[in-house]
């Protein structure tokens, strides 16, 4: 599997949440904490944003030092609120979910999104579908983010890392070691400060150097888990591929347009070809819907939409193919711009019984 597979990273989570709820502290070091309620400033950083981190807080610091860092600036010191951010974590994660069938939340403020089927495998239909979905979360939810895009889930968070704060990075399949070549040891997430310290004095400072030590000399120096791990991640071979807490309950499939256009048998022309792929993962997962929309994206990145749910749940490849064409007329109907890309999307998924009813195509 190569993906393409996105890793989606709130920029600094909870310190942007209270800029969004007062906006007055935008501009200032703001650095949200976790108290102790021991003494007024006992406790510890929780994060903070880019402003408070250009002064060296950083996330664990103590509140003392933090406040003492931030002394001659008027700076904002708050608690944590893990309701309000929870919420506007589930509603970014609910708009990210429409841009994937599979979805894993990996913390209040990650996800990995496998974009492997809604893009047909191409990398070229994954950054502006990543795009799209960061221009929605700023638009509905007001918080910034940061996606990476790569072959695993691996990659996908170092390029995330790379992309903060706000930005894209897609590291393609074929750039993989040009990408991780340069990079030091300690960038590889998950090699904590220890690990990287006994890589340097092995005379590993780069993932470069990495590819020389020999996968044997890493397992007998850390053992077989994390020897493996350095030198399959160094490599970008490690496998890790999205696993969503729950079953699938959407399946979607998106097409880039040959040009912008509203005309109807154009873009019915491009749905007729991933109606058929949406069918045979329908047959292959063993899974019958009841829901149907029809998706379109328009020049300035905005999402449209047509759903409808009919009375059963159905295999049937016609009846996806009528529910479409009826859906896709009411979509160019709306109002709004020239299509850039379409999809369709089936949900209200049930695994079947039995033998698949899948009309045969």
């Amino acid at each position: 599997m190569n993906g393409p597979i996105a890793c989606l990273d709130i920029d600094y989570f909870f310190a942007q949440a209270e800029e969004l709820r007062n906006p007055s502290i935008r501009g200032k070091p703001v650095v949200v904490c976790v108290y102790s309620h021991r003494a007024p400033d006992s406790g510890a950083v929780a994060t903070s944003n880019y402003v408070a981190r250009r002064f060296g807080v950083k996330s664990g610091m103590p509140i003392k030092t933090a406040k003492h860092l931030l002394r001659n600036v008027d700076a904002v010191f708050l608690p944590l609120d893990k309701q309000y951010y929870g919420e506007l974590s589930t509603k970014v994660f609910e708009i990210a979910g429409k841009y994937s069938d599979s979805i894993e939340t990996a913390s209040i403020d990650e996800a990995f999104l496998d974009l492997s089927f809604v893009t047909g495998g191409s990398y070229d239909a994954a950054e502006p579908l990543m795009m799209e979905l960061k221009h929605e979360i700023r638009e509905k939810v007001g918080l910034s983010c940061s996606v990476g895009v790569a072959k695993n889930k691996l990659l996908a968070k170092m390029a995330a890392d790379d992309a903060k704060p706000d930005g894209l990075v897609v590291v393609r399949p074929e750039s993989v070691l040009d990408y991780l070549g340069a990079k030091g040891v300690g960038e590889i997430p998950y090699v904590g400060k220890k690990t990287a310290e006994v890589l340097n004095e092995m005379g590993v400072k780069t993932v470069r150097d990495l590819w020389g030590v020999s996968i044997d000399r890493l397992v007998d120096r850390f053992g077989l888990r994390m020897g493996r791990f350095l030198y399959l991640s160094s490599r970008g071979e490690y496998p890790s591929q999205v696993t969503p807490r729950e079953g699938l309950k959407q399946m979607s499939r998106i097409i880039t347009l040959k040009r912008n256009t509203k005309d109807e048998e154009e873009v019915w022309e491009q749905l007729d070809k991933i109606i058929p792929e949406l069918a045979g993962r329908l047959k292959r997962e063993n899974l019958s819907f009841r829901g149907v929309s029809v998706l379109g994206f328009t020049r300035d990145l905005k999402l449209i939409s047509r759903s409808s749910l009919i009375h059963q749940y159905t295999q049937d490849l016609g009846e996806l193919s009528s529910v479409v064409r009826r859906l896709l007329r009411e979509l160019l109907a709306s109002p709004g711009g020239e299509l850039r890309r379409v999809g369709i999307k089936v949900y209200e998924l049930r695994t079947e019984k039995g033998q698949s009813r899948l009309t045969d195509y």
